[in-house]
């Protein structure tokens, strides 16, 4: 009879089954190492930064390297070289990075992880960000009726890498990404001209109206970021016939009292007047100009026509020989208005020394036809506020009316107003308006200077901007139905001589 070995077998099988548990357990000296001394993943390889892009205001890149042995996962680090770094961590063998500033260089390395075991930095790759500068700036140069609509005509610099343009514009004052119904907002696309300056016109803008506007550049690398707003008023469509009495009117503040020293007016009257005659306007309003008006009187072919000193008749208190603002009238041989004899007039805003005058004036082709030139000075925003420089206006728009002699006549009011569309009250257009009258730089139907450079230009090359409006205080208004063909700002220059704190604005005027 054979031995029963069946409990020696399960003790032997028993026994192997723990020695095995044993070593895979790590419980055996010598059997596995430590899992602190696994190997490390490898180096990270071949960084490369692709696929640059723009989106808005801020650049990304693609990081893309290749997969390393023993990697479970990578970080990434970044910075503007001399900046703070940056870090990202992903599974992945690429990795977008955003945010970025455009045009500025940017270094990355990678290294790999395994656990928490990490291998060496990669080699640090280095490239320049992609670029689409903002649209700087967005103007109008012409407005033209169309039906019962206008045109607008929109220019702006392009920008380098651009290879196309989206204007985005809405009716009303806010900025597009301001409105909150951006259904509201309409887009053209326009393909970039490669000439330096891009253009389009626009078909349909409601007249009498104020419409704001904003470009972004596209180019292969992405969209970039809407520049400055521009807004504009839109011509009323009762200002589009206009009539046969044209008027060419230029006004300039001289700046010869305050202005001393090197920009004394002695240094600057020769080149001064002899500019007024190379522009030769119809008629000339001037401001600060008490040292200068007897120097323009006795220019060639212009004659002081008004004075603010004229009023001293009728406003007790104010010098008769006052001449703090005055207007000149051409008189040249082909000249086309003479002046009325005995319709000087004028009025100070005492005890303050700005003021304005007026003259009647008549065709000389026709003498039937008449119309009344003023020059206004109001208070500066140093010495006074808005509302003061309504009241101001509202004094001397009440004068002039007062005047029998200018009843039932147009009236072109010129000069420096000290106020416009940036103010936070520009009272002199809130009046004028109210009594159908404009601003020529609103209606004017072609603009053939850059509208955003202001017209006071603080003796500064190049001078001041308001890409917004245009802050201009040197201002024409213009008489309801009067259609205003150009608006201009003329350089206050002869040769390297700057003649002024303030450009001389002029425009063309066709009246009924």
């Amino acid at each position: 009879m054979r031995p029963d070995t069946t409990h020696r077998r399960f003790r032997h099988l028993l026994l192997a089954a723990i020695a095995v548990l044993l070593c895979t357990s790590g419980l055996v000296a010598g059997v596995t190492q430590p899992a602190s001394a696994a190997p490390k993943p490898a180096k990270v390889k071949g960084v490369k930064l692709k696929k640059p892009r723009v989106d808005g205001t801020t650049a990304s890149f693609k990081v893309k390297w290749k997969r390393t042995a023993r990697a479970t996962s990578y970080k990434v680090k970044w910075k503007v070289p001399g900046g703070k770094a940056r870090k990202a961590r992903t599974g992945k063998t690429s990795h977008v990075i955003d945010g970025l500033a455009q045009g500025a260089n940017y270094c990355v390395k990678v290294r790999a992880y395994s656990g928490k075991r990490k291998g060496k930095w990669s080699k640090q790759v280095c490239r320049t960000s992609a670029q689409l500068a903002p649209v700087q700036p967005v103007w109008v140069d012409r407005q033209q009726p169309q039906g019962g609509t206008v045109a607008l005509t929109f220019r702006w610099n392009e920008v380098p890498g651009a290879t196309s343009y989206e204007l985005d514009y809405v009716k009303g004052e806010k900025d597009i990404q301001k409105q909150k119904k951006k259904k509201k907002t309409k887009t053209v696309t326009v393909g970039g001209s490669g000439s330096g300056v891009a253009s389009v016109t626009v078909p349909g803008f409601e007249p009498s109206a104020t419409y704001c506007f904003q470009v972004r550049p596209s180019g292969r690398r992405g969209v970039g970021a809407f520049g400055v707003a521009g807004c504009k008023y839109t011509e009323p469509l009762s200002r589009t016939v206009g009539g046969p009495l044209h008027l060419n009117v230029m006004t300039w503040n001289m700046c010869t009292a305050v202005c001393t020293g090197d920009r004394d007016w002695s240094l600057r009257k020769d080149a001064a007047t002899a500019r007024i005659g190379q522009i030769a306007p119809d008629a000339v309003a001037t401001q600060e100009s008490g040292q200068a008006l007897d120097d323009f009187d006795a220019m060639p072919d212009y004659s002081l026509a008004c004075k603010v000193g004229d009023g001293a008749a009728t406003q007790p208190g104010l010098p008769a020989g006052a001449k703090n603002q005055g207007l000149l009238v051409r008189d040249a041989p082909d000249a086309r208005f003479d002046v009325v004899a005995g319709t000087a007039n004028g009025w100070r805003f005492l005890p303050d020394n700005h003021g304005g005058c007026w003259v009647v004036v008549e065709e000389v082709a026709n003498p039937a036809r008449r119309l009344v030139l003023a020059s206004v000075h109001l208070i500066q925003p140093a010495a006074g506020s808005d509302q003061l420089r309504l009241d101001q206006m509202s004094a001397f728009w009440n004068a002039l009316h007062a005047d029998p002699n200018t009843f039932g006549l147009p009236i072109v009011i010129a000069g420096d107003f000290n106020s416009d569309r940036t103010r936070p009250l520009d009272g002199p257009r809130v009046l004028l308006n109210a009594n159908g009258y404009d601003d020529a730089f609103d209606v004017a139907e072609s603009y053939n200077s850059l509208p955003y450079v202001n017209s006071w230009n603080n003796w500064s090359i190049p001078p001041p901007i308001s890409l917004r409006w245009g802050a201009h205080v040197d201002r024409v208004f213009v008489p309801p139905n009067a259609r205003v063909t150009s608006w201009q700002m003329e350089q206050p220059f002869a040769g390297s001589l700057q003649l002024s704190d303030h450009s001389p604005v002029r425009v063309t005027v066709e009246i009924p």
